[in-house]
């Protein structure tokens, strides 16, 4: 297993499983009790690199240089065959979860910091410069194939709480995202608490999704709208492919009335 950096562990039962031809040139650190990391064959875990400007950052509690940051117990990242990740990954809590699936390019961020949150990432998934928010005891699912562009955000909460004034209640509780297959997110997409995001939808840069966004749509604005059905996105640009051409309407003048 070549590794430039290394590994850190404090605590009893900690386990970093590195498949033979895995590469880690980040660091790992682990404090704590009961954590599993694991990397299997081919996977790849790079320290995060800047890829120009960026709306995100990591979690700033306590500063690292690590890829993977672990603080509590009981914590599960398993990343999967032939993913690659350059990414800062912290996990601060007890009982979370991270699975990364099969041949993905991550980069950017992840926090959990909260106790007993779920991020799943399908394979094939790839990710430029986005930031994964989980800071409360929910789950984060996004699908396989997707294609997270540039600067977007992703957060299960606020973060912070609201109260009400009078009674003291919060009124803003956090709520599970699930993102379905397919998906791309355009460059600086906000994906708010609560959204569901059916598969193979497209959703128009700067876009804030706040709820539901139906299957093989485009979605844009903020809040995000359904800006037109039945589309189908694709990876690699074909210029065989047919162009169509809107017609726009005549103008009709209005020779009576309001």
């Amino acid at each position: 297993m070549p590794f430039e950096a290394g590994i850190s562990t404090r605590g009893e039962g900690n386990v970093v499983d590195l498949a033979p031809d895995a590469t880690l040139t980040g660091r790992i650190e682990v404090v704590g009790t009961g954590n599993r990391i694991r990397l299997a064959a081919g996977g790849v875990v790079e320290r995060y690199a800047p890829a120009g400007f960026g709306a995100t950052v990591p979690d700033v509690g306590r500063r690292s240089d690590a890829s993977i940051q672990i603080e509590g117990n009981d914590n599960v990242v398993e990343i999967a065959e032939g993913a690659r990740l350059g990414m800062t990954i912290v996990v601060r809590g007890n009982g979370n979860r991270i699975v990364i699936g099969r041949d993905c390019w991550l980069h950017g961020f992840a926090n959990l910091i909260t106790d007993g949150a779920s991020l799943i990432v399908g394979a094939k998934t790839t990710m430029v410069q986005g930031s994964l928010q989980l800071h409360e005891p929910l789950t984060l699912s996004i699908g396989e194939d997707c294609m997270i562009s540039s600067q977007v955000y992703v957060s299960v909460s606020d973060i912070h709480p609201i109260h009400d004034k009078a009674t003291g209640a919060r009124i803003n509780a956090g709520r599970a995202i699930e993102i379905g297959d397919h998906v791309w997110l355009g460059l600086r997409t906000m994906v708010m608490k609560g959204a569901r995001i059916g598969t193979g939808a497209i959703t128009a840069a700067g876009s804030i999704v706040t709820g539901e966004v139906p299957p093989h749509c485009i979605v844009g604005g903020a809040p995000a709208r359904v800006m037109r059905r039945d589309v189908h996105w694709s990876r690699d640009l074909n210029p065989d492919a047919p162009l169509v051409v809107e017609t726009p309407r005549p103008r009709v003048w209005r020779l009576f009335g309001r």
